[in-house]
């Protein structure tokens, strides 16, 4: 994700849950990458039922950290 991107992101002030899928194409990274940042705790990750949901402004802070 560029730095332009970002902040129009940023600019968006709601909070979405994003899917699994979602989050990998947000961040753009595989899904394999993704459950390594998860597992690691380098992004909270929320299990719901089977699945995982990752809040948006998670992943912004994982991004502008990393």
């Amino acid at each position: 994700m560029n730095k332009n991107l970002l902040q129009e992101v940023e600019a968006d002030s709601s909070d979405k849950a994003l899917t699994t899928e979602d989050a990998c194409e947000f961040l753009s990274i595989s899904r394999q990458t993704l459950y390594k940042l998860v597992k690691s705790k380098k992004i909270p990750g929320r299990k719901v039922g089977d699945n995982y949901r990752f809040l948006k402004s998670d992943l912004i802070r994982y991004f502008k950290n990393d």
